[in-house]
């Protein structure tokens, strides 16, 4: 049988049994708990870390195949937000593709841009009329993913002049970009 009592302001929990008709227990707090989630979120924080520099060591190794320095005839490169910025005020004939779903693109895209899917496993680029592979071209996607995996396409079909929004429309939308919405 297990009794509360108020003992000197605290709550005590009291049991009765054969041997000792009433002892006292301690009902205050237990606070050691704590310890423990300290230890889990920082190793939590820990694998976070890890996986985040593991990524961003990833994507610099995959940038300089996507973007090398030495390619005869082709200029590809990765733009920041403000980079595009001055590219669009540089480049009035800059291409703007949007590799992104049908339904991703009409819920946010860059101002003029053109929807062309892509999907993960293509190998070609089917612009269809309304490109030109003379002129420069922006790609993006969602995050960037996407977008990188169409570069090799846009390459092999025929594009010359091709830039890469770093981390795509969300780093756009993010830094105060306009979109166009349907």
């Amino acid at each position: 049988m297990v009794i509360l009592a108020v003992s000197d302001g605290n709550i005590v929990k009291t049991k009765a049994s054969r041997d000792c008709p009433e002892v006292a227990i301690d009902a205050s707090p237990d606070f050691s708990y704590l310890g423990t989630m300290k230890r889990r979120v920082f190793i939590g924080l820990g694998i976070f870390a890890v996986i985040s520099i593991g990524w961003h060591i990833f994507e610099a190794i995959w940038d300089q195949s996507l973007f090398p320095e030495d390619e005869p005839g082709v200029t590809s490169q990765n733009v920041s937000v403000s980079e595009l910025r001055e590219l669009m005020a540089e480049k009035p004939n800059l291409q703007l593709i949007d590799v992104r779903p049908q339904r991703s693109f009409e819920s946010a895209r860059l101002v003029g841009a053109i929807n062309v899917p892509f999907r993960k496993t293509a190998k070609k680029f089917d612009g269809g009329s309304d490109l030109d592979p003379a002129d420069p071209v922006l790609v993006y996607c969602d995050g960037g993913f996407r977008s990188r995996l169409a570069i090799p396409a846009l390459k092999a079909a025929g594009y010359t002049e091709i830039y890469h929004l770093h981390r795509g429309i969300l780093s756009w939308r993010l830094l105060g970009g306009e979109c166009d919405r349907e």
